[in-house]
């Protein structure tokens, strides 16, 4: 059977589900217009994006990434989806994909993803003239799927023109402090997401929560640390078992989950795999979320729970690739391999290249979020140029 067209489905799509209502995004200097059927999805993100979010989107005046977010029922793939491979360790079957074929020959082409677990379908790539990025599906209920739609076609973005994806947090020193940021990144578990929150309320600014954007050296300067307008998400143990933050990330969890949550002993707690976004400027207050930072240091959590003492060395990335692996991060099925395939930096080399005079500390020993946080405020302080030998 043949497949669909991806330029037919979307004008299939966009006839069948009418989009009224809008608003525009602003992600440093590009331009991103959402449109839905819904006004209640439309009004859901615009509270999520907060001051990212610039107002309704303006006839005559073309945004860099146009996105449909189609309020319907779960829909039946118009074309047999193969299984995603899953990596070692990841749910199985939790997506599955089809690439589609333009309308002429010659003509672009893209992909169509299904989660499982929602039945949401994702449409996306160049049909013809018109580059296509939709959500269809039970969208109201799946906002975190919506979220991670748009980050993934905006970092496909930055990726082709040679910046490089990190899987990070990412922190920076206040502008009137210097403004200089961190990635934080760690294997799975490590909690960098954590240890970025304490530094935030130690201060810090918010860049990124679990991917970053490295923009390598240019003319201007040294290498920026980039961030995508995702909030982190916590569950109840984060939320509630850090002192250092309770009283200021309970807020992100609802009244009830609070109060079901607080006679829970803390290895309970940690067990509860339930999410729940925390808004920084809710949880910290206002313009604390920033997008861009000049890269002034990586750190990298390699410690063991119950390890004992914190321990804190500056390491060399080239001669530690088992740390780089910590950062470096493939793209997904969100990113179609023809739109990166020149631009990307994807290599070992091409990642430590994008890097280059950038420090690294790694944290070993155990995990203490506390004495993390002050190394990595300690580290922070220092110049980059200071410790590119990677000696202690």
């Amino acid at each position: 059977m043949s497949l669909p067209s991806l330029a037919g489905l979307a004008r299939d799509y966009a006839a069948r589900f009418p989009a009224r209502f809008g608003l525009r995004l602003r992600l440093e200097e590009l331009t991103l217009d959402v449109r839905s059927n819904s006004e209640a999805v439309v009004d859901d993100l615009r509270g999520y994006f907060g001051s990212f979010a610039t107002g309704a989107f303006a006839a005559g005046c073309p945004a860099d990434l146009d996105f449909l977010l189609l309020e319907a029922p779960a829909q039946e793939p118009p074309a047999t989806l193969a299984v995603k491979a899953v990596a070692p360790g990841k749910r199985p079957d939790k997506e599955r994909f089809v690439d589609l074929p333009g309308d002429l020959a010659g003509d672009g082409a893209g992909r169509l993803v299904r989660k499982q677990a929602t039945g949401m379908l994702f449409l996306f790539g160049q049909g013809g003239n018109i580059a296509v990025n939709i959500a269809l599906g039970p969208c109201a209920q799946n906002r975190n799927q919506l979220v991670n739609f748009l980050c993934a076609r905006y970092m496909e973005r930055r990726l082709a023109v040679g910046w490089m994806l990190g899987h990070a947090a990412g922190v920076a020193r206040p502008m009137a402090e210097g403004g200089n940021a961190l990635a934080l990144c760690g294997f799975a578990g490590m909690g960098k997401s954590t240890l970025a929150l304490h530094l935030v309320a130690r201060g810090l600014d918010f860049v990124s929560n679990d991917r970053v954007l490295v923009e390598p050296a240019g003319t201007g300067g040294g290498p920026v640390l980039h961030g995508i307008p995702k909030h982190p998400r916590l569950n109840p143990g984060t939320a509630l078992g850090n002192p250092a933050l309770a009283a200021l990330l309970s807020c992100a969890l609802p009244e009830a989950a609070r109060s079901a949550y607080a006679s829970l002993a803390p290895e309970a707690l940690r067990a509860v795999e339930d999410k729940y976004d925390a808004s920084i400027d809710a949880c910290f207050g206002p313009h604390r979320f920033r997008l861009a930072a000049p890269l002034a240091g990586v750190v990298v959590l390699n410690w063991t729970h119950g390890g004992g003492g914190l321990s804190a060395r500056r390491v060399d990335l080239r001669q530690r690739l088992d740390l780089l692996e910590a950062l470096r991060k493939a793209p997904g099925l969100f990113y179609l391999p023809q739109a990166i395939a020149t631009g990307a930096r994807l290599t070992a080399e091409q990642c430590l290249e994008a890097l280059d005079g950038i420090p690294a500390l790694e944290l070993g020993g155990g995990s203490d979020f506390e004495a993390a946080a002050q190394a990595c405020e300690e580290f922070l302080g220092a110049t980059p140029a200071s410790h590119k030998d990677g000696t202690q």
